[in-house]
């Protein structure tokens, strides 16, 4: 199956990316809201948009497959 990139998932945004990243630090999505000035619920839906696009069931199974595709050396990037 073809998702438009050699990785086999839907490509992430910045947003997404500084969400995922907010995460893997241990943030609350409060906290991660307050850097990128969003709700919590909205990056709680970035959360689960992010989880569909990397095709995981969870936060944790989507951080851990985040760093397997090495996805946090693109936030600094």
């Amino acid at each position: 199956m073809n998702l438009g990139n050699d990785l086999g998932f839907l490509p992430l945004t910045a947003t997404e990316l500084h969400c995922l990243q907010g995460c893997a630090q241990g943030d609350s999505d409060q906290k991660i809201g307050e850097d990128l000035e969003l709700t919590s619920g909205e990056v709680a839906s970035v959360l689960n948009v992010v989880m569909l696009k990397l095709r995981v069931p969870n936060r944790l199974a989507g951080l851990a497959k985040a760093g397997r595709l090495g996805l946090f050396d693109q936030v600094n990037a």
